[in-house]
């Protein structure tokens, strides 16, 4: 109950700063920053939102300021802060972390605003900065994992989204070395922070509301979120290597032609939701309705589901419909088998060795083979290259 608490408490604070905000903006017009700008928005975070935190900060850094914090202090305050995001994690306090990962993030804002207001802004502290970032956000998804260490598939998923995190940095981090401008991505820092922010505080709600629910269930709300860093987080890595490599080759107009990965990133997953529906609805009536069992239900559902998202993928997702149907119809076939295979034996692995729920185990394992498998093979095997043309 305390945790919830603290959600409530959490979001209240949040929706208080967004009225001053929106008040203030009423009143003094556009609030612009020359740092927001800077870094930009995404399709994943707004300017808006990005400007607003900023807003909130900047009476805070002042204050900062005028009690001697220095930045290094705030820094190493703020990693402070999420190593106790960390342990609340992995102890099951999931409101208490939200709260401290929260003012974490914020330090990492902070502190810049700290150092500039002080004049104290050094390549030194940059490197402070960076490290404690990575540190900070490892420990934030490395509790996760053991947290969720007794189901396999949501252990994993919590490892794909801290394998995003790391290597979208890593590719960033090499561009600059380079000198090399790549793609802003859509699931950097900030972006990242913000989801698993709030779906870690979104938990005690599910956790008190199905509490006789499996653990995916009680635990929706995190493990979409980690599923949405994961996924984005894990293509954006991608493409910016790739976006590297073909700038160091001079050939970087190709990337700038293909269309927003989180765009189609967020069709596809709506187009798999489209399959799953009927994937679940037939798995479930065999399962409960026939008595066939959990195993065998999965493969026909899968199968069932195929064809949906298919056409879906094909007319909508990658505008692929201007290409010969029959080889994208074998490499679906192809990618699809693999995706049937992971799926059945992830569901057998969770119902006979862990003995998860068929249901929880379905969704996981589901979710996981859908953002690491199906989506970038469908994008750059299936439906590569063969975009229908424009209509006028």
């Amino acid at each position: 109950m305390t945790d919830l608490l603290v959600s409530v408490t959490l979001f209240s604070l949040t929706a208080l700063i967004a009225l001053a905000f929106t008040l203030a903006r009423r009143r003094r017009g556009e609030i612009r920053y020359d740092r927001v700008d800077a870094v930009g928005d995404s399709a994943m975070l707004g300017r808006g939102a990005m400007t607003g935190a900023y807003w909130m900060l900047q009476p805070i850094a002042r204050a900062l300021v005028s009690l001697g914090f220095s930045a290094n202090g705030v820094t190493l305050t703020a990693m402070g802060l999420a190593a106790a995001a960390a342990l609340s994690l992995a102890t099951g306090h999931f409101g208490w972390a939200a709260l401290f990962v929260s003012v974490a993030s914020l330090g990492d804002a902070l502190d810049g605003l700290v150092a500039r207001l002080k004049g104290e802004s050094s390549r030194a502290g940059s490197v402070l900065d960076a490290t404690v970032d990575r540190y900070s956000e490892f420990l934030f998804l490395a509790a996760l994992a053991v947290y969720f260490r007794a189901e396999l598939g949501l252990m994993l998923l919590a490892i794909a989204a801290l394998l995003g995190a790391l290597m979208t940095s890593y590719a960033s981090i090499r561009a600059e070395a380079l000198g090399v401008k790549v793609p802003r991505g859509a699931m950097r820092r900030p972006e990242r922070a913000v989801y698993l922010a709030v779906g870690v505080a979104l938990t005690p709600f599910t956790q008190l509301g199905l509490a006789g629910a499996s653990t995916t269930l009680r635990h929706l709300p995190v493990l979409v979120a980690m599923g949405i860093v994961a996924a984005v987080a894990n293509v954006s890595a991608v493409r910016r290597t790739r976006a590297l490599m073909q700038s160091l080759d001079g050939d970087a107009e190709a990337v700038r032609r293909e269309p927003p990965v989180a765009r189609t990133l967020a069709r596809h997953q709506l187009g798999a939701l489209a399959a799953t529906a009927s994937d679940f609805g037939t798995m479930i009536a065999l399962v409960d309705g026939c008595g066939l069992a959990p195993t065998a239900a999965t493969a026909m559902g899968a199968f069932t589901g195929a064809t949906v998202n298919f056409n879906l993928a094909r007319r909508w997702v990658f505008n692929a419909s201007g290409g010969d149907a029959t080889p994208q119809v074998a490499r679906y076939a192809l990618v699809s088998g693999a995706s049937l295979g992971l799926n059945t034996l992830g569901e057998h692995f969770a119902v006979g060795h862990l003995h998860s729920h068929y249901l929880g185990a379905r969704v996981a394992v589901a979710l996981a083979v859908s953002l690491m498998w199906n989506f970038p093979l469908q994008r750059h095997f299936v439906f590569a290259g063969q975009a229908a043309p424009c209509r006028h």
